[in-house]
């Protein structure tokens, strides 16, 4: 019971993140059909992360899958803050389509 207000408060400070336009995280089992805005899917299982993916964020409509699988060729980290937002690293380059580059930090979206 005693963790049911820190629970509560987190889940609130991710819903005002995601209010304010911030990518936040949610830890899944398989990955969405239609990915909601502001929301980096993290799939594994077990403890396992294998990859994020979330909508690109210039609004071409396209899911961005990026490996998290430690020494995978490119890969990268994400960290979930303490308000449910996201940070990943390295940069994202897309190399198609809209080819978008940006970092996610704290949330939001840095354009390179």
């Amino acid at each position: 019971m005693a963790g049911l207000p820190v629970t509560l408060l987190r889940a609130s400070l991710s819903w005002v993140a995601r209010r304010l336009g911030r990518h936040t995280v949610d830890f899944v089992d398989e990955e969405p059909d239609t990915p909601a805005p502001c929301t980096v899917y993290v799939v594994g299982e077990n403890g396992h992360q294998w990859f994020a993916a979330f909508g690109c964020p210039c609004g071409c409509g396209e899911t961005i899958k990026l490996s998290l699988v430690p020494g995978d060729r490119p890969g990268w980290r994400i960290r979930r803050h303490w308000d449910g937002t996201a940070s990943l690293t390295p940069s994202v380059w897309r190399q198609v389509g809209c080819q978008s580059h940006f970092w996610l930090r704290k949330g939001r979206t840095d354009w390179c």
